[in-house]
């Protein structure tokens, strides 16, 4: 018996499930697991004017400040990819989606340089140090970072076969096993099953939902979806802002994440590594 349970998190529905847990556990288990996704959210929502992210927004070059552990963490995360990727993976893009009306204008924010977010921020233990002012937006990473705590916590609770959805980004672990499906360019109703997925993780990004500073190096006909497979939710989370810029050409990154993408694209022609 599948046992389930959704809240709204995350500006999504996230979905909770396990396989052979009593009714009982199963709630302890889930209100752990939505606990920390609530947690996520509140610290690194741009639009709350308390989070860290905001925190981050509003500081000067030479502060230093003290962020959540989980903050930390998400932007080293993002620093990595941002190296790893040559600038494809882009969490200093909230200047660009509050100008496209994606975010909310901070307005207590200190105005952003043109340093790099990778550069103008660095991390020391728990503490930003700012070089530069900076505005993040992690919503190219933090809900695969969420989908994984969140999945830690239902292990640590005693689940042993499960999974997390949180619109998307998608972990099973233990013996459960799903099958990942992405939408037809052709029909918006229509979905195609494209791999099972067991003690793994993926996450799919569609037009509209990537916001760059790099220009695409993609061959070919645009991208219409990019998903990606990968050993945690917060890889495949990244690497599908990577690879919708680079396409073919991130094959060596997703070689080393230990991950795959399917492309979609435009045309209906579909590429996958």
């Amino acid at each position: 018996m599948i046992r389930r349970r959704a809240r709204p998190l995350l500006g999504t529905l996230v979905e909770v499930r396990a396989r052979g847990a009593g009714a009982a556990a199963f709630d302890v288990a889930a209100d752990a697991a939505f606990d920390v996704v609530a947690q996520v959210h509140a610290l690194m929502s741009f639009h709350d004017a308390g989070s860290d992210l905001r925190r981050i927004a509003r500081a000067r070059a030479g502060e230093r400040l003290a962020v959540h552990p989980h903050t930390a963490a998400v932007l080293t995360r993002a620093q990595r990819w941002a190296r790893a990727s040559d600038g494809a993976f882009d969490a200093g893009c909230a200047p660009r989606a509050v100008a496209q009306g994606w975010l909310p204008e901070p307005g207590d924010g200190a105005s952003p340089g043109a340093s790099p977010f990778e550069d103008a921020l660095e991390v020391d233990g728990q503490d930003v140090i700012v070089h530069a002012p900076a505005w993040l937006d992690f919503g190219g990473i933090a809900k695969g970072y969420a989908v994984d705590l969140a999945v830690a916590r239902l292990r640590r609770a005693g689940v042993r076969d499960g999974a997390v959805n949180a619109g998307g980004d998608l972990r099973v672990f233990g013996t459960l096993e799903e099958t990942v499906h992405v939408r037809s360019p052709f029909d918006a109703s229509a979905l195609w099953p494209v791999a099972a997925l067991r003690d793994g993780a993926c996450a799919t990004s569609a037009s509209g939902q990537v916001a760059t500073r790099a220009p695409s190096t993609q061959d070919g006909p645009a991208p219409r979806s990019v998903t990606v497979l990968a050993p945690t939710a917060c890889a495949a989370d990244a690497l599908t802002k990577i690879v919708w810029l680079q396409g073919e050409r991130s094959v060596s990154l997703l070689r080393r994440a230990r991950a795959r993408a399917l492309v979609v694209r435009d045309d209906g022609s579909v590429w996958q590594s």
